[in-house]
């Protein structure tokens, strides 16, 4: 039981600014650049010649040849994007920072250093229109503008329901580990650590012949407790309640999933036939039933937040962007 627990709960509302928000973010992602005889802005595209020198000496990883640049995008070191604002094509000039004291290279690290840049030409920004061409690259056949910001605007409201469920899960979840402090079997645990790893190893390419065993244990004992014990804990609450999953409504979680994917009858069709992912959509719609259990024993605040706030909210999400990228592409994903 969370009798009594306090639970935020975002109350959302996708706007038409939202949406057209959306759209010009969208427009920014597709950009095209064209050459201008201007000096160089933030936003702008530097294409540059540099060279990087501690003292006298340059050192190694420091140089490149016609690199393309865009200032304010935050992919150089501090500093140095800012000293191009003004730069003109033909420009040589010198740039002065100093390199992060965490910077990775170790002999860089809170280094003071020189870059000799030579500036071959200055790009603009030109933004699509948002014609027929440029509405079907997201799926949406026919190319109507209405249709394309009715889409937009369902799926950004399909990714604001989900911040919003997951802030609350996440919530409930923390009220119920902190109301039953249940011991966890080390051997579950261990099992879950290894998951773990091999998520993380996953995560970041390591390969598939990577020995997990090197990770050390530390870095996930913590979160493989929490999941283990939450598991538990949620079993318990599903037994207790007699919580059941009917056909039906795996059925009708498997449509709402697949609604995110190209050929959603696919999709659908490759769930319900896979016994395993059949039997992981229960656990999916067993798992939601037991939270909304909990969820009536809370004391339940509304609080009304913008789309941004929201998906910011739910778990420190990544930035707007991406957001935006997943919200206007109405069918990207491949089965």
């Amino acid at each position: 039981s969370i009798e009594g627990a306090e639970v935020e709960r975002p109350v959302v509302e996708v706007s038409d600014a939202d949406v057209e928000q959306m759209i010009e973010t969208l427009r920014k992602q597709n950009a095209a650049w064209a050459e201008v005889e201007r000096a160089a802005a933030d936003g702008d595209q530097v294409t540059l010649d540099f060279q990087g020198f501690l003292g006298d000496e340059p050192f190694e990883g420091g140089s490149a040849e016609n690199h393309d640049l865009v200032i304010g995008s935050g992919s150089f070191i501090p500093g140095f994007e800012e000293q191009l604002i003004g730069a003109k094509a033909g420009d040589e000039t010198e740039i002065k920072v100093t390199f992060p004291e965490d910077y990775q290279a170790e002999n860089l690290a809170g280094q003071d250093a020189t870059f000799k840049v030579k500036v071959h030409k200055v790009s603009g920004q030109e933004l699509p229109e948002i014609d027929e061409a440029f509405i079907k690259q997201f799926g949406v056949e026919g190319g109507d503008v209405d249709t394309f910001r009715t889409e937009i605007k369902k799926n950004m409201t399909r990714e604001a329901a989900q911040a919003v469920d997951n802030r609350v899960k996440q919530q409930v979840l923390e009220a119920l580990q902190k109301a039953n402090d249940v011991p966890v079997p080390a051997s579950l645990i261990e099992q879950e650590t290894d998951t773990l790893k091999r998520q993380a190893a996953q995560q970041f390419s390591l390969g598939d012949d990577f020995d997990v065993s090197q990770l050390p244990d530390e870095l996930f004992a913590d979160q493989a407790k929490s999941r283990v014990q939450v598991g538990l804990l949620l079993a318990k609450v599903i037994e207790a309640h007699e919580l059941e999953a009917s056909d039906d409504e795996i059925k009708a979680k498997v449509e709402e999933l697949a609604q995110q994917y190209q050929q959603p009858e696919e999709v659908i069709e490759y769930y319900l036939k896979d016994e395993q992912m059949k039997n992981q959509v229960k656990s999916a719609v067993l798992e939601e039933k037991a939270v909304d259990t909990l969820l009536a024993q809370a004391r339940v605040k509304d609080i009304a937040m913008s789309y941004e706030q929201a998906l910011q909210a739910a778990q420190q999400q990544q930035g707007g962007e991406e957001d935006a990228e997943n919200a206007g592409d109405t069918s990207s994903q491949q089965a």
